[in-house]
């Protein structure tokens, strides 16, 4: 291997352990409840371009080049989504330095060299990366922009505030970069453990066919395990009373409405379509059209929902405090609080229920005012007991099994194929 080649290379290994690094200390600062810095996001993205830029370089093959560069392209994409102009150029001027700087050597010696004659494709290899140097700079000459916070879903216009704040919030508090903390720890220990542990499992004796199995079930575990442990300590405490409200309307919806709950816009809109309007589901439907933006709808199923008990009337008000405050009022979140502790008997199911559609009321409030959302969820957790933990783990487990199931297939086959252990 060339000399030069060889420097290129140490750089290269030099910056992705740097780039992991720097993702530590940004999980650990996340963690925290602490935000991360632009400085930090600039660092991350030079080391990222000068980690890809070796591989941008040299790998001929098509479909592995694209590869390389999925992570630089699907980061510049989210960068410049965030308005971090800067560190998007600090990522392209890194990324195509190299490359232009070793194709110009070529060019220029072919140029004053008459003794030389390239192909004159080599033009065609220097002209990206000379873009993507000029791109970065431009981009770092205009600088970062202000840009909305990330949201769990994209607001319609008759929303004055946003509907789903609190798993924004959730969202917000958890993310380094386009990631949640969670599944950046669980889902690449597990890598971990199923890159290094699932090869030398089979070279001890284990078939192939059984380790793939083996790889898929300890990928599912580790990852969905460790995802929860790893979400931050006060966010988690929140989410579980978030649990404490959700769950149990999660079980109710399965059991009311029979089907799964969709949980993107495209996926409501879908489920509006194909359901017709039932007397004991006309909750699902209004809560499904204030989500998508349908506002008037969603108050005239309200207005239609049966209220024969205290409970039916408490929800219907709840649902009522909703919409106003989704269209920009400023219901009474005390007098709701107060109506709570007149549903069922003290500690009955009922009043646990309405508290907890009061509580998340004050939640919401909080979140989009930029108050402390996550206090009065954590007091509804406490109130709960340890059952909350519970009721989380079922909730999360429920969704990501399935899912790193999949994933820990995908990646102890690609494991045991690289690894040459697949016959």
């Amino acid at each position: 291997m060339p000399p030069v080649i060889r420097v290129m290379a140490g750089v290269a290994l030099v910056a992705m352990i740097g780039t992991a690094a720097v993702l530590v200390y940004a999980g650990v600062q996340r963690y925290r409840g602490r935000q991360v810095s632009r400085s930090t996001v600039r660092l991350a993205a030079g080391l990222e371009g000068a980690t890809s830029a070796i591989g941008f370089l040299f790998l001929s093959e098509p479909l592995f080049a694209l590869l390389i560069l999925f992570v630089p392209a699907y980061a510049t994409y989210w960068l410049l989504q965030r308005g971090h102009r800067i560190a998007t150029g600090i990522l392209l001027i890194v990324l195509g330095l190299p490359g232009a700087a070793w194709w110009g050597y070529y060019l220029v010696q072919d140029a004053v060299d008459p003794s030389v004659s390239y192909d004159a494709v080599l033009w065609l290899w220097w002209l990206p990366e000379v873009a993507l140097i000029v791109t970065g700079a431009f981009l770092i000459a205009r600088g970062d922009r202000d840009a909305p916070a990330p949201h769990l879903f994209f607001n319609a216009p008759t929303h004055v505030r946003d509907p789903a704040v609190i798993g924004s919030s959730i969202l917000r508090a958890t993310t380094i970069g386009p990631i949640p903390i969670q599944t950046l720890i669980g889902f690449g220990t597990a890598m971990v453990i199923i890159g290094f542990g699932l090869p030398l499992a089979v070279q001890a004796g284990l078939p192939w066919s059984v380790g793939l199995v083996v790889g898929t079930l300890v990928f599912a575990v580790v990852g969905v395990e460790l995802s929860y442990l790893a979400i931050p300590r006060r966010v988690r405490s929140a989410w579980q009373g978030f649990a404490v409200i959700g769950n149990p309307e999660t079980k109710r919806w399965l059991d009311l409405v029979g089907t799964p709950v969709p949980n993107t816009l495209p996926k409501i809109r879908r489920w509006l379509e194909r359901t017709p309007e039932r007397p004991e589901i006309r909750w699902a439907l209004a809560e499904g059209r204030l989500l998508v933006g349908d506002l008037a709808e969603s108050r005239a199923v309200v207005e239609r929902m049966p209220v024969d008990t205290p409970s039916e009337r408490f929800e219907q008000e709840a649902l009522r405090n909703y919409l106003d405050w989704i269209e920009g009022g400023d219901p009474d979140l005390d007098a709701l609080r107060n109506e709570a502790e007149t549903v069922g008997e003290p500690g009955s199911a009922e009043r646990m229920a309405a508290r907890g559609q009061a509580v998340l009321a004050v939640a919401r409030d909080r979140a989009a005012s930029g108050g402390d959302w996550m206090a009065p969820l954590i007091a509804l957790r406490d109130e709960a007991g340890p059952a909350a933990a519970g009721l989380l783990r079922e909730d999360l487990r429920r969704v990501a099994y399935p899912w790193y199931s999949l994933y820990g297939l995908v990646v102890s086959s690609l494991t045991l194929l690289a690894s040459g252990q697949i016959p």
